[in-house]
Formats: structure tokens, C-alpha cells, sequence
């Protein structure tokens, strides 16, 4: 059951990545205003959420791009299995 959730929620973050790309691919072609217009003022008026919101991303994009250094999942499998 969490898995199908887990996967439910990767999905529908990527579905949003996909349409703010496709915005943003919009704005440029059309000279509208860009993401970026809309995210400088907000980090310029709230930069220690904006570092706590970059700290957040970074570890956890870290979390899932580094696996564990032992067990099924390790790059060195020999290693899990002492």
C-alpha cells in the first residue's frame, strides 16, 4: 500500500514538473512573465525560509540519489552480505 502511494506521489510530482516546464517554455515563447519572475521576489522578501526550502530540497534529493553504503540496495554488493 505505501508504495502504490509513493509511486502515486512521484508521478504526480513529475506530471508538475512537466507542466511548469511547459509554462515556463510558454512564457519564453510568448514574452510573458517567466517562474523566475515570480520566485526572486519571494526569495528577496523571505531569504531564510528560501535557505530553509534549498536546505529541505538538498538533503533530499541527496537522500534518494546516495543509496546506503551496506545491503541490497549498495553499490558494493558484496559488502551486505557478511
Amino acid at each position: 500500500m505505501l508504495n502504490r502511494v509513493f509511486s502515486w506521489l512521484v508521478a504526480a510530482f513529475l506530471f508538475a514538473m512537466l507542466l511548469l516546464l511547459c509554462y515556463e517554455t510558454w512564457a519564453l515563447f510568448t514574452d510573458h512573465t517567466t517562474i523566475s519572475d515570480y520566485v526572486r521576489p519571494a526569495v528577496r522578501a523571505f531569504p531564510g525560509w528560501a535557505f530553509a526550502v534549498a536546505i529541505v530540497v538538498g538533503i533530499t534529493v541527496g537522500h534518494f540519489l546516495w543509496g546506503p553504503r551496506t545491503g541490497p540496495t549498495s553499490p558494493d554488493q558484496s559488502r551486505g552480505r557478511g
